[in-house]
């Protein structure tokens, strides 16, 4: 009982739906707040480094998040709910 007991909490652990969600945050200019130079990724999609290991997303629609330094670009259109960049 308790083996699956634990098989059961590792297979709900491992889904989808226990993925971190990255919240916006307070829209700031575009470029504001960083350290090294932005990145840009397609118009308006734009990636700075704003301190240590964190960097800073500006999406198309206006939304802004930040998160880990070392995302790729396919996790940048993704964080903006981008299927395809111009």
């Amino acid at each position: 009982m308790l083996r699956c007991t634990i098989a059961a909490t590792f297979a709900f652990l491992s889904s989808p739906a226990s993925a971190l969600y990255n919240q916006p945050k307070k829209r700031e200019k575009f470029g504001a707040g960083c350290i090294g130079a932005v990145t840009t990724v397609a118009p308006k999609l734009g990636t700075c480094t704003i301190a240590g290991d964190t960097m800073r997303i500006w999406c198309p629609n206006g939304a802004m998040f930040e998160g880990a330094k070392a995302q790729s670009q396919a996790l940048i259109r993704s964080t903006c709910n981008l299927t395809q960049v111009p």
